[in-house]
């Protein structure tokens, strides 16, 4: 195809094929991913105490808000870079790298620096227990205060993935996982440093992460090997960047703002309940490995095949993506819901009863609604690869209103278990916007001409 020179052409050949091949080694480094944070939890629930997990779990909404913020400037580079490899726009990919990483510095640094200052009012304000809010407070300061190296190794990476390398980003990941539970366990065992110790091991490794993928970008491929003279800003490319990113940041940031909502009516139920839910969290984010990054690497192939003007390969791609999702979903909720008790104890000692038994109805509720979580990624990934940003913004306002109504209300009657009903709900709800979006097909009136003939492979 003419331009895709790159490591992954995405624009002919079969889809399934395609998208499997580039989701795989992507679903292995979400398995290393969240050993970044399943294993900062496994060290603080089993050698610290339930008070330190808690800690950290009293943070996922605020750290959530700030990581997704930052994930969504970087998926913008993900969408600008695709369509120029699509479109066989080799020169401005160049350009368009350079200007990544002014992205990168500036976002990073103002997002660190707002972090720092206000986490510990932002806990207040959630009316965080007394006897974890120093360990959140001094867990957001480290991991989000210093958020520039995650931004930095997710731009790196979203480049990287948008030329369709989706195997470097996770040899570097896999190596930095490793790290990270070294320094976990030499931090919180040797220095006793708790809370802090697990912070800063985090963000060592990730930072080591993002240096090393840099390196590599450079040197492996010429077309991302730009000099001073690309250094330059370019406001067109920063613009899309901008046009796509914010509001895909925001909207993950409207949606942790939202769970911000939650987690404080978590936190009226004390600290048993926070360490619940931070239990059922991560046994959920284990479970979801299975579907999750194959739907959101969708972007990357619809973006390809948008950017070459490929309109039946998109639709054949989404056919045969959601097929794949929904089944790889179905067989989530079924391990889920034979042995979700026994991944929990990976946090917590078995004698913790209580906390077993609330994270227990969290995990099964949300498990037999997984199918409509994956297509909602699914969609939401197809959308923005074509440049439908809009769109996932209102779908993320209708999920995000309705977790919040739900939790609210029917936590009134249930109690916390009425809490676990919020999020899958959304799911559902959300769900049904982005399907009926891109079935409209809104987006083919944007579709270039096809640079070359097309063809789909069944």
């Amino acid at each position: 195809m003419a331009g895709t020179t790159a490591a992954g052409d995405m624009t002919r050949g079969n889809p399934t094929t395609l998208l499997v091949r580039f989701a795989v080694p992507m679903m292995i480094g979400g398995i290393f991913q969240l050993m970044y944070n399943m294993v900062d939890t496994i060290i603080l629930g089993r050698f610290v105490g339930a008070s330190a997990l808690a800690s950290i779990g009293a943070t996922s909404s605020t750290t959530g808000c700030f990581l997704f913020l930052s994930t969504g400037i970087t998926g913008g580079i993900s969408i600008v870079v695709s369509q120029l490899i699509g479109a066989g726009e080799q020169q401005k990919v160049r350009r368009a790298s350079a200007n990544a990483l002014l992205l990168t510095f500036f976002f990073g640094a103002a997002i660190g620096l707002i972090a720092f200052a206000g986490a510990e009012p932002l806990m207040k304000l959630l009316g965080t227990p007394e006897d974890i809010i120093d360990g959140s407070v001094t867990y957001i300061q480290i991991t989000c205060g210093l958020i520039i190296v995650q931004v930095g190794y997710n731009a790196v990476a979203s480049v990287l993935k948008a030329i369709g390398d989706s195997k470097t980003p996770l040899y570097f990941l896999i190596l930095c996982s490793f790290l990270n539970i070294l320094l976990d366990l030499f931090f919180v065992l040797a220095l006793e440093m708790a809370v802090a110790g697990v912070a800063w091991a985090t963000i060592i490794s990730q930072g080591i992460a993002a240096l090393l993928s840099f390196v590599y970008m450079r040197r492996k491929y010429a077309m991302l090997r730009f000099g001073r003279q690309e250094m330059v800003l370019d406001k067109k490319i920063m613009g899309d960047y901008l046009r796509y990113g914010l509001p895909m940041g925001l909207t993950s940031c409207l949606l942790s703002v939202g769970m911000l909502v939650i987690t404080s009516v978590i936190n009226s139920f004390g600290s048993s309940v926070v360490a619940a839910y931070t239990v059922g969290s991560k046994v959920e984010n284990i479970a979801v490995l299975l579907f999750n990054q194959f739907a959101m690497s969708f972007s990357v192939y619809a973006g390809q095949n948008f950017g070459a003007g490929y309109r039946d390969r998109i639709y054949s791609g989404i056919s045969k993506a959601t097929r794949l999702v929904i089944i790889l979903s179905v067989i989530a909720t079924v391990l889920m819901l034979l042995f979700g008790r026994y991944v929990s104890m990976l946090f917590v000692d078995g004698t913790e009863t209580e906390i077993l038994s609330i994270s227990g109805w969290l995990i099964r509720i949300e498990a037999c609604f997984y199918p409509a979580l994956g297509l909602i990624w699914l969609f939401n990934s197809a959308l923005r690869g074509l440049g439908q940003v809009n769109v996932t913004i209102f779908s993320s306002v209708v999920e995000l209103l309705s977790k919040i109504l739900i939790s609210v209300l029917l936590s009134r009657v249930l109690g916390p278990v009425g809490i676990w009903f919020a999020a899958p709900i959304g799911w559902v709800l959300g769900g049904i916007v982005s399907g009926v979006a891109f079935y409209r097909g809104e987006w083919e009136k944007r579709l270039p001409p096809a640079k070359a003939e097309e063809t789909t492979t069944a």
